[in-house]
């Protein structure tokens, strides 16, 4: 059976489903990263072996004899990984580069995955013609997190999440913003599934349900950006159906939609009445902008959000214009270049978000400059390629374009586009909008390429040319438009895995749909899907399987544990219930207009609850009861339980093709190449590889969350789980920053207590030493860090206290030298950071060096005059040293720029050390 074709092309198909159906609805609730790691362990190592078995069952020329917008596309994504890897090579941090960093991962490993994914699907698409099937497979799995969103709204969740924002869930992808991005995408698709549905009543009503279902959860998300996105998205797939179509009055409709929407918004923001409605209405709120605290809680945090988005744009532009050639070609490597833009992050962002959280600067919520810092202008070029060739390949065989004058129209709009975006942004004094406003007018080129096409074939009609069935048209037209949608929202909000992954799927269906196109003897879509419809259960059961492994316990703990992650676990039922309702309906109604009627329906049912079944006993027979004490062995045993779904759904994969083969749909050839067991060894040690870094990631992950379980009962214990952690994954900047925090606030506390007595002092000596150690050690492994370095100045600044000089002055007075380099060093490296400022003040003041540190509070204050924070530390010197004038001055200057609320806590506070 290895080698045989038909083995492979099925294992490339039933991968490729199982990461569209799998990797969005999987999460953990063991892991810090709950929703990145698990996601991931599925959609690397399935997308690298696709790919490998793809190329086993097609071979690579396969793909170099398509069309030429796909030569080009894969050429230029295939030049885009090859910087990508020469960035990494070169990076300051290469381990983050190849890996990636904390909170998204995209690493060198996630876009070769990318790579990996969107190859197979060309190699596996052109051969299956099971393009629809796949389809069916991608909407289906989205039942589950589109009824999960909507269940959080209505407050059923059943996850422990207190930093949650309750009004605007966040669904299996952790974010409201994510899933409306992932909901989005799916949107137009969605609508022409229920176009091709139109004939069967039953089937119709099954896709609309399901359309109602993700465009309510798409609402409840309330996010702008995607929201714009699918607008644009609709109207140009309106403004395609009407030039197909022939339909003047859809044209005209189409382009007073969004007409409409844009005088909404405005009206929203101009007029005084209509701003004061919209600001106490559920999500309009989010649509006015105004950063007074009294405009509402919805209405503030979205115009902070805006602000906060311009001006990290402004420290993307600074950054690029201020790196070598070098790095503007090449980037600084994957996930490598926030660094960099530490430098130049004005205090106007540090006035709008949170300063004092541990919030990680390291996206620009804009594509284009996330691309361009990361991969270099090459990079971006290549990039943008392989999304434009999709789009014009499918222009192309829409209207059926020919000559040399079409390509040449379309990089003139596209380009014509974004520098026409740029000077919009640029002429008014938006200057830091202009390159995200560039990545939107390439978008925004497209469209108009596109409406131009279908103008052109309102007034004349479509050319004999495109000779395909209307509804094979439309699914064409409708996965264009999602791209659209991707592509529109990606350039003022942040891609993650699961977005990108189906943004690749869709330009490679786009491309192969298109060519088969302009070829009269290829396949129309689905016209195999008749019967059986192979992948359309695959696709059922990966994702009713997946929603087991996200939504069942793997751990319960004993009532001691400080936090029970179980509770209200009958909900959890929920979801899986909504997709098997789905999944049951939709295989009996598809199973009766095919052969074998009852029969299959039957065995289509019986997979579909089989199959998550089985894990389910599988997977209650590895979870975990775990009492007050965690162990590592209890750690390792975790992480098996957590891994256990990827490795089913893995070994399900090798099953269904298995039994796929037994009986090929067609003739094809007995035997692949004599070159094929090389092959396949090349293949196998890729994706152990992968899953080897992936198991060590998720053993870290677990680590780490267990070290925040025992810490109130078990403090030795919970160092120990985090250092395990750190020696996992000794690059994570996170695990070594908040494992000093952690030591500082016990040295702190113990520090408290030698005012009664000197018992204490070997704990604090101990605990002082091991945060110093691990703050060099990451200070060595990221040197740019201005985390690590202030982390570092904070260990010795405790060091230097006064009350520890007794006991070693000479290292004490070191100590305080030390801090106050590194101090400096912090600053320069990120000059907008408050923290920075009043800790190096502290070190000052308590060296007796009042009049420098009154200095550094200025600029505290410069930084964030609307804040209490610098204000409240000047009194706190001030009292102490005696200076009752500089309270005064303080406290007047401070009820003059502070608002009601802070400054009345300000007086509390200055009262309290009166006191």
């Amino acid at each position: 059976m290895l080698f045989q074709r038909a083995f492979w092309l099925n294992l490339a198909g039933a991968c490729l489903v199982a990461v569209v159906a799998a990797v969005p609805i999987l999460t953990n609730d063991v892991m810090d990263r709950a929703f990145e790691i698990a996601k991931q362990s599925v959609a690397e190592p399935l997308s690298l072996l696709a790919f490998g078995a793809a190329l086993l069952a097609g071979g690579w020329r396969s793909v170099l004899q398509q069309t030429i917008a796909t030569r080009i596309a894969a050429i230029s994504f295939a030049t885009f990984l090859g910087s990508a890897a020469v960035a990494t090579i070169l990076s300051d941090t290469p381990e983050v580069a190849l890996f990636g960093g904390y909170f998204r991962r995209e690493g060198l490993i996630a876009w070769c995955a990318y790579g990996a994914f969107f190859f197979g699907l060309l190699g596996w698409a052109q051969h299956s013609g099971r393009s629809l099937d796949f389809l069916d497979a991608l909407l289906l799995a989205s039942v589950i997190p589109a009824a999960y969103t909507i269940q959080q709204r209505l407050g059923l969740d059943f996850y422990v999440n207190i930093d949650r924002d309750t009004t605007r869930p966040g669904g299996t992808l952790g974010n409201p913003l994510f899933i409306a991005a992932y909901l989005g995408i799916l949107l137009p698709v969605t609508v022409a599934r229920c176009w091709r549905a139109r004939g069967v009543r039953v089937e119709l009503l099954i896709w609309s349900c399901l359309l109602v279902l993700q465009g309510c959860a798409f609402l409840i998300a309330q996010s702008r950006g995607p929201l714009a996105a699918v607008i644009a998205g609709l109207t140009t797939l309106a403004l395609l159906i009407a030039g197909y179509a022939r339909g003047k009055r859809i044209f005209l409709a189409a382009i007073v939609v969004p007409a409409l929407a844009v005088s909404l918004v405005l009206a929203l923001n101009m007029l005084p009445s209509a701003k004061h409605w919209a600001q106490d209405t559920p999500f309009l709120s989010r649509l006015v902008f105004d950063m007074s605290r009294d405009a509402g809680e919805a209405t503030w945090r979205a115009s902070r959000s805006i602000a906060t988005r311009v001006g990290i744009w402004e420290a993307g532009n600074a950054t690029f214009a201020a790196a070598p050639l070098q790095n503007q070609l090449l980037g600084y490597g994957p996930e490598s270049a926030h660094m960099h833009f530490l430098l130049h992050l004005p205090a106007s962002v540090m006035r709008t978000e949170s300063y004092v959280q541990d919030i990680a600067w390291d996206r620009l919520h804009a594509d284009a400059l996330d691309i361009g810092l990361n991969f270099g202008l090459v990079g971006w070029l290549c990039y943008c390629i392989v999304f434009a060739a999709a789009i014009y390949a499918s222009a192309r065989a829409l209207f059926g374009l020919n000559g040399r004058g079409p390509p040449w129209m379309f990089l003139g709009f596209m380009f014509a586009g974004g520098t026409l975006a740029s000077l919009t942004a640029v002429l008014p004094g938006f200057g830091s909008a202009a390159v995200p406003a560039f990545g939107l007018g390439v978008g925004a080129g497209w469209i108009f390429f596109l409406v131009c096409c279908a103008w052109r074939a309102l007034r004349h009609g479509v050319p004999r040319t495109v000779g395909r069935p209307a509804d094979d048209w439309m699914l064409l037209a409708a996965l264009t438009a999602s791209l659209l949608v991707f592509w529109i929202d990606v350039q003022v909000n942040v891609p993650v895995l699961t977005t990108r992954l189906i943004a690749f799927g869709l330009a490679a269906l786009i491309l192969v749909m298109a060519g088969n196109f302009s070829d009269p003897k290829a396949r129309a879509t689905g016209a195999e899907s008749a019967g059986w419809g192979r992948l359309w259960v695959w696709g059922v059961a990966f994702s009713l399987v997946a929603a087991c492994a996200s939504f069942l316990p793997v751990v319960s703990f004993e009532p001691a544990m400080p936090e029970q992650d179980t509770q209200r676990w009958w909900l959890r039922m929920m979801p899986m219930l909504a997709a098997a309702a789905f999944a049951v309906w939709t295989a009996s109604t598809q199973a009766q207009q095919g052969a074998g009627g009852a029969k299959v329906a039957r065995a289509w049912v019986a997979i579909a609850a089989g199959v998550p079944l089985f894990y389910a006993a599988a997977h209650f027979a590895l979870a975990l009861r775990l009492g007050p004490e965690v162990s590592l062995g209890d750690v390792q045993r975790v992480a098996m339980a957590s891994f256990a779904a990827p490795l089913f759904i893995f070994a399900t994969c090798i099953a269904l093709a298995s039994m796929a083969s037994l009986h090929p749909a067609k003739a094809m050839e007995p035997a692949i190449s004599g070159s094929a067991p090389y092959a396949m060894i090349a293949v196998a040690a890729s994706v152990l590889a992968v899953v080897y870094f992936d198991w060590r990631g998720s053993r870290a992950d677990v680590a780490w969350r267990a070290a925040q379980w025992p810490r109130v009962n078990q403090a030795q214990a919970s160092e120990q789980l985090a250092q395990e952690a750190i020696r996992l994954m000794p690059f994570e900047r996170v695990y070594r920053k908040q494992l000093v925090i952690h030591l500082l606030g016990k040295a702190v506390s113990d520090i408290r207590r030698l005012r009664r007595g000197q018992d204490r002092y070997p704990m604090v000596e101990r605990n002082l030493a091991e945060a110093e150690r691990q703050a060099r050690e990451a200070l060595r492994l990221r040197p740019r860090d201005p985390a690590f370095v202030l982390a570092l100045a904070n260990v010795l600044q405790m060091r230097a206290l006064r009350i520890l000089r007794s006991h070693d002055p000479a290292r004490g007075q070191n100590a305080a030298v030390e801090a106050n380099q590194l101090f400096e060093t912090a600053h320069k490296m990120f000059p907008a950071q408050p923290i920075v400022l009043r800790n190096w003040a502290q070190l000052l003041f308590d060296e007796g060096n009042l009049a420098d540190a009154y200095l550094l509070l200025d600029l505290m204050e410069k930084l964030i005059p609307d804040q209490v924070d610098p204000y409240a530390e000047r009194i706190i010197m001030a009292r102490q040293a005696g200076d009752s004038a500089v309270v005064s001055a303080t406290v007047e200057r401070a009820r003059r720029v502070l608002e009601e609320p802070l400054f009345r806590q300000l007086l509390t506070v200055a009262k309290a050390q009166q006191k």
